[in-house]
């Protein structure tokens, strides 16, 4: 769906990487919050490029293209932040960079070698954009975003990626708790509130 000849010349350069295409397809997206599962990471990035197909085509001005590569790369360099051969957890780039960044670093690298190999400049202002959208897609400095949304592309990616990690985790805990009689999970300390658990279809029937 990219139509970006630039862009997609730097897409390929990260989906013919063979070895990091095998991390994203076995990484989790996250150590212990949403989709933190072998293969969360994939089905993560699926999800959110689904909505931006959905969502974005009913605004015509914001690029597709942009918010597209921005919503796959975004969390890619998970793939060098956690650890998940054993066990979930971080590794040492992951700490000291995290995936934000090492996202942002690949992307110039990534860059650099689709214009080596097919002498095709990529653009400087649409490069520093897109790795905005990366540095900028958790929406505030308090959640680890060195930049904050500075164009509606990136505001979009931000609350894609945001509407899918959310909705996973209160679907998620509310099949995990174990209290069946409750209309009400635990207090959630990841979300600062407790779930109600009840159905549209479950509030139905309970009136029957």
């Amino acid at each position: 769906n990219i139509k970006s000849e630039p862009l997609l010349l730097l897409i390929k350069q990260f989906i013919q990487d063979e070895a990091l295409m095998e991390q994203f397809r076995r990484a989790p997206a996250a150590a212990q919050l949403h989709h933190a599962y072998l293969g969360g990471l994939l089905e993560h990035t699926l999800n959110v490029l689904e909505l931006a197909l959905l969502v974005i085509p009913r605004y015509p001005r914001v690029s597709l293209d942009l918010v597209l590569a921005g919503t796959f790369l975004h969390d890619i360099g998970k793939t060098a932040e956690l650890t998940y051969d054993t066990s979930f957890g971080y590794t040492d780039s992951g700490q000291l960079v995290g995936h934000i960044t090492l996202a942002a670093v690949w992307i110039q690298e990534k860059a650099k070698q689709a214009e080596a190999e097919t002498g095709q400049p990529i653009p400087k202002e649409l490069l520093a954009m897109l790795q905005h959208v990366v540095l900028s897609h958790h929406g505030s400095h308090e959640f680890g975003s060195p930049k904050l949304p500075a164009f509606p592309e990136a505001i979009a990616v931000h609350y894609l990626d945001n509407i899918d990690a959310k909705l996973h985790l209160y679907l998620r805990e509310i099949d995990a708790d174990p209290d069946e009689q409750s209309h009400w999970t635990q207090f959630q300390r990841s979300l600062d509130t407790r779930i109600y658990k009840v159905r549209l279809q479950d509030a139905a029937d309970n009136k029957k």
